[in-house]
């Protein structure tokens, strides 16, 4: 089973995703509602992906976030989003082994996007 952890500052919409995760037979070890609480989480478990929101509670973005993350260890992330202002999306693409899907996330992208993170 894969792992996932959600890295989403407002909770209903976290709980969301972990409802649609798990429906695609993904198995979330946490969620963290802040860039510090994400850090803590990672420290914690090793997930085979990261579901991110750009804007997080803390001293740090999603975009910030990633960068540290990545300059660890090598793990997927999937940004889920509102925002589609060009300079986030194009920062989101230089970002190696990250995707974005905007929100609101449908399950047939979802899943697609999963897909094709599990392929690589």
């Amino acid at each position: 089973m894969k792992k996932a952890i959600i890295i989403e500052d407002e909770m209903i919409i976290s709980f969301g995703y972990r409802l649609q995760l798990e429906s695609l037979g993904y198995d979330v070890l946490g969620t963290a509602r802040s860039s510090e609480e994400a850090e803590t989480l990672l420290t914690e478990v090793e997930p085979d992906i990261i579901i991110m929101d750009i804007y997080l509670k803390g001293d740090k973005t999603g975009l910030e976030l990633a960068q540290e993350i990545h300059a660890k260890q090598e793990i997927p992330i999937l940004f889920l989003t509102a925002s589609t202002r060009p300079d986030i999306v194009t920062a989101i693409r230089q970002l190696k082994g990250c995707h974005y899907l905007s929100k609101p996330i449908n399950s047939d992208s979802l899943e697609d996007v999963l897909m094709r993170f599990a392929q690589n």
